[in-house]
Formats: structure tokens, sequence, C-alpha cells
């Protein structure tokens, strides 16, 4: 990894600020790796569609058991591009990603995202994708996965966001404005670049 590459990873539970945070690190000059995209772009490859559950949890299974648990950490490390001083990953949802990324990256700085189980679900709601959950009962199915880093087993809830939300260097709470998150990150950047300068 090039000396002086700051490199930090955004995460929280669905409807935390993710998307947000990743459009406004983009603003600032970072590129930004999303492992959902990777996700995404390994269905289309496979001739999966992303709105049939079944399948996509059949692929998922069958990836990480091919490849283990942090098969989309390696995908996101891979496409991380030499001439970028700046690079945020976003998506890791486990210690399995969190760890494979630590090994490869001297400096990687976590930033934690949180904001109140109703607040998240109405901004889901307002958001309105077609893979967004319609209903509290949804959205708490969704919540449960993300803490198990979309694995079946209760177990993984130790190798879940939540470990890695404890372990942030950073955290922000985005419970009110847009402007108020903008304004966080950007006092995080400048914390980490001051951190690791060239």
């Amino acid at each position: 990894m090039k000396k002086g590459k700051v490199v930090i990873t955004v995460v929280g539970l669905p409807g935390s600020g993710k998307s947000l945070s990743a459009d406004m690190l983009k603003k600032r000059g970072f590129e930004v790796i999303e492992l959902g995209d990777i996700w995404r772009e390994l269905l289309r490859k496979n001739h999966i569609s992303r709105f049939d559950p079944i399948g996509t949890r059949e692929f998922t299974r069958k990836i990480r058991q091919k490849y283990g648990k942090d098969v989309y950490a390696r995908y996101a490390f891979s496409k991380i591009r030499k001439n970028k001083d700046h690079v945020a990953i976003m998506g890791i949802r486990s210690t399995y990603e969190m760890d494979y990324l630590k090994k490869r990256i001297k400096d990687i700085y976590i930033v934690a995202l949180l904001a109140p189980i109703k607040t998240r679900f109405g901004r889901l709601k307002a958001r309105g994708k077609p893979e967004d959950p319609k209903d509290m009962k949804d959205f708490m199915w969704l919540d449960t996965r993300e803490k198990r880093g979309f694995m079946k087993a209760r177990s993984e809830e130790r190798h879940g966001i939540m470990h890695i939300i404890k372990d942030a260097d950073y955290v922000i709470a985005n419970t009110s404005t847009v402007r108020a998150l903008e304004d966080n990150i950007g006092k995080v950047v400048k914390k980490v670049k001051e951190r690791d300068p060239k």
C-alpha cells in the first residue's frame, strides 16, 4: 500500500447514512469502493437477479463457502487504484472482512454512523428503493441480517457489524440534518489526514 494513502471505512446499520456519506467523500476526492456494488456486479456476471431472495442467498452462501467469508473485502482490496491517495471502502458488514483489510492496510480508520431504529426505518421508507423494506417487520428482518453480516447463523453476530462499530476510530451520531452529517464527515476527514500525513 502506497505511503501516505488515507483509507477509511464507513460502517453502520441500514438507514444510518452510508450512501450519503459515500457521496460526501467522493466530493472530497475519495475513491469510493462499495461492497454492495461488488455483490451486484457478481450477481450480474452469474445471471442472478438481485430481487430474487432465494437465488441471492444461495449465491452468497456458495461464494463464501468457496472463497471465504471475507470474499467481498478481497474484491474491494483488488479494486483500490494505486494512483488514488484517498480511499473509502463502504459496506463492510463482518469482522472477517474488516480483519482481511486490516492485515493488508497499515492504517485504515473506521467511521461508525449511529441513528435510532425508527429514524433509520423512516429514511429507508422515504428513499423507496425497490429493495428497501416496506414495513417495520421487513426492516427488523433486514436489521438482524445486517447484524450477522448477512449470514444465517445467530452465532455470527459475534462477527457482525456491531463489533466493528464498537472498535470504531470515529463515531458520528447521524440524527439531524444532511448538513450536519456533511460537517461531521468533513471533520473526520480532516482528523484522519492529520493523523496520516504524507
